[in-house]
């Protein structure tokens, strides 16, 4: 007996059908939320690394201001060490600016040779000359800024020997930029008979006239600036003597 399928023919294939439009939408459905858990995970990464970056630029800010804090503290201290060299160095200037003479009489008596003595010494700064003396000399500390001081030797040698190691010798003085022999003769008869130079030598002793010339003493105009960059540097909370 043959067999006959009473389901009309509009509604026979309609259960598979819909069984699978309702699996394709479930995976439809899993899809998006796999899609959106990921997208989650993803938001959830870089909230965090936005929040330890902020952490991290919070600390380094507050650092910075403690070291700001910190030098602004400090800056007194930094003025006063910078106002205290340029002080120095102005005094130096300006103690460099006034001739040594006593410092001048020490040197001259250590590097004098023994063979050698002197009749005079006369010494000048600029346009101010020392009264000659003998055996000693004297001279005013007042010495004008800018000028060039220097001083003549006068006096007797054993020989011309004498004379030359007198010169090297001159040059061991400090601030000496040149040494002169301006003369040097031997006496023919003792007293002041056969010398040029006007000093009674022994006989055959070479009478000698020596210039020494120092270097020159600072310029009022470097004594100003360095004077006036002291004022101009001095902390408002340090005053400047």
């Amino acid at each position: 007996m043959r067999a006959v399928n009473l389901i009309p023919v509009e509604q026979r294939g309609g259960g598979s059908v819909g069984a699978g439009r309702s699996q394709g939408g479930a995976y439809a459905v899993l899809a998006l939320a796999a899609g959106i858990a990921v997208l989650a995970l993803l938001y959830g990464i870089a909230r965090h690394d936005v929040s330890s970056d902020r952490q991290q630029a919070a600390a380094a800010t507050s650092k910075a201001q403690q070291i700001e804090a910190q030098a602004q503290r400090l800056a007194p201290y930094a003025s006063f060490i910078t106002m205290r060299e340029q002080r120095t160095h102005t005094v130096e200037t300006i103690v460099d600016s006034r001739f040594d003479w006593a410092h001048l009489f020490h040197e001259l008596g250590r590097v004098l040779p023994k063979a050698v003595s002197l009749s005079s010494l006369t010494g000048t700064v600029g346009s101010a000359t020392t009264a000659p003396a003998s055996a000693t000399s004297s001279s005013t500390s007042a010495t004008p800024s800018g000028s060039l001081p220097s001083f003549t030797l006068m006096g007797c040698a054993v020989d011309q020997g004498a004379v030359a190691l007198l010169l090297e010798r001159l040059r061991l003085i400090d601030g000496v930029s040149e040494v002169t022999l301006n003369s040097s003769t031997a006496s023919t008869s003792g007293g002041s008979g056969g010398s040029t130079s006007g000093v009674g030598c022994p006989s055959h002793y070479p009478s000698f006239t020596v210039a020494v010339t120092f270097d020159p003493l600072p310029s009022e105009t470097a004594i100003a600036s360095a004077t006036k960059s002291v004022s101009d540097t001095a902390s408002p909370g340090v005053k400047a003597k």
